[in-house]
């Protein structure tokens, strides 16, 4: 026991159990970034073919996010649209201060495509009433918008070669961890 300690052994042996670890954090989180773009991409050409082009702030904003909350010994990502405080520091830059319904200032992002969930899913018509409340009007909305989905979409067409590209990441990473 103690020539192990005196030459460190020990310590060495749980320095290989780290990398080790962080090998394997870091390679799950390459083959899922990987088969993350292939669904990224997917989306965003269901999404153009869709017709969601007009001012194409919909589509530039499809992307992957790693989720921090992820149960232990996963590695999880989410596809989705960036909107509102999610967007980047480029597209903060240009917001303007308004003025809301409520009568409360507001920023206004440039390029915010709030609206992506109405789209993936669909919602009703509420028409402006003159005198009703907006519950009211929500509540007599008989006519529906109807989807149009490109996320679920992409995840249904994309799913086999999202799982090729996953193969691919791991099979480039175990090359380049045991090569010269």
């Amino acid at each position: 026991m103690a020539d192990t300690d005196v030459m460190g052994i020990g310590d060495l042996k749980q320095r290989f159990g780290q990398i080790k670890e962080n090998m394997q954090t870091r390679t799950s989180r390459a083959m899922v970034v990987s088969a993350g773009g292939v669904l990224k991409r997917k989306a965003k050409a269901i999404a153009q073919a869709n017709g969601s082009v007009r001012t194409g702030a919909m589509v530039k904003n499809i992307a992957i996010k790693r989720e921090p909350q992820a149960p232990a010994g996963t590695t999880q990502y989410n596809l989705g649209v960036r909107n509102g405080g999610e967007l980047t520091k480029k597209q903060k830059s240009g917001a303007k201060l308004a003025v809301g319904k409520s009568g409360r200032i507001v920023k206004q992002y440039q390029d915010d495509p709030y609206y992506w969930k109405w789209v993936e899913k669909g919602h009703k018509i509420v028409p402006a009433k003159g005198g009703q409340s907006l519950r009211a009007r929500r509540k007599a909305a008989t006519a529906m918008v109807p989807a149009r989905p490109f996320i679920g979409p992409a995840l249904v067409q994309g799913r086999d070669e999202a799982i090729e590209a996953m193969g691919a990441r791991l099979q480039k990473e175990l090359d380049k961890a045991s090569g010269p």
